[in-house]
């Protein structure tokens, strides 16, 4: 969708199915014990005990929060050793966030409310977005950035300072020196065009924020559309931005910051 356009409402078919497994997935998420776990466990695996005491629930209770984030896809555990205590140390699960943590649950929130769902079921579109507020508020830098979302550089914060901010992969043309402000992606992303040739930029206008693709290969997509080359696509604060679908891509949500 373009800048100047009015966006076309586009409704979801009543799937029952897709509709009963969205109301499990956001009752798994809203739950704002289950919030804390997942903040309690972003940055460091840690296991039941551990994120019991932090969270200042039962060990029961905690274990059984667990389960049901492990169900829902959102966690991962893996093996490690206990804190030391008078009994030693022993073999322990660690749970820690799914790449791309809180800003992946994000973007996949971002997606389901660019849909309207079919008359009756309105109350879950609010769910989701009460629940996107309530996660992006946890994430969102105090300035204008992007938050890289996984691969190596899984969430890094880039600052958007300028009023052009290219977006891009590294250059190893020694004859080329990145700009001032330039967002530069790993190598990891091979499919996203080089910052000497940019995949793409951001533009600010006053207070309205825009994104143009220059001609990439590989395409922008922003909240899973599509945007038309070399035509600006405004965008807001939590927008999720795809440089390129093919599993070498880089995913990326818009902050416009909290000085609003």
């Amino acid at each position: 969708m373009s800048a100047g356009k009015n966006q076309e409402t586009v409704y979801l078919e009543n799937d029952d199915e897709f509709l009963e497994e969205l109301s499990d997935y956001l009752d798994v998420l809203s739950n704002p014990t289950r919030l804390k776990i997942l903040k309690a466990i972003e940055n460091v695996p840690k296991d039941i005990r551990e994120i019991s005491y932090e969270v200042g629930v039962s060990y029961e209770n905690t274990k059984k929060h667990i389960q049901k984030l492990n169900t829902a896809g959102v966690i991962r555990k893996e093996t490690g050793i206990s804190s030391r205590s008078s009994k030693g140390i022993h073999p322990v699960w660690k749970y820690s966030l799914m790449p791309g943590g809180l800003d992946s649950v994000f973007s996949n929130l971002q997606i389901f409310s660019c849909f309207s769902l079919t008359p009756g079921t309105e109350h879950i579109s609010e769910r989701v977005n009460s629940l996107k507020e309530e996660i992006l508020a946890g994430i969102r830098p105090d300035n204008p950035a992007v938050i890289i979302i996984g691969g190596p550089e899984d969430g890094r914060i880039w600052p958007v300072e300028e009023t052009r901010t290219r977006i891009g992969r590294a250059d190893n043309d020694s004859t080329y020196a990145a700009e001032k402000g330039d967002i530069i992606v790993s190598e990891f992303h091979s499919a996203v065009s080089r910052i000497s040739k940019p995949h793409c930029r951001i533009i600010r206008e006053n207070d309205r924020w825009f994104i143009e693709d220059i001609k990439s290969t590989g395409g922008t997509y922003i909240n899973g559309e599509e945007a038309e080359k070399e035509i600006r696509t405004e965008i807001y604060d939590g927008s999720t931005i795809e440089l390129s679908r093919s599993t070498k891509g880089a995913k990326m949500i818009f902050c416009a910051g909290k000085k609003m």
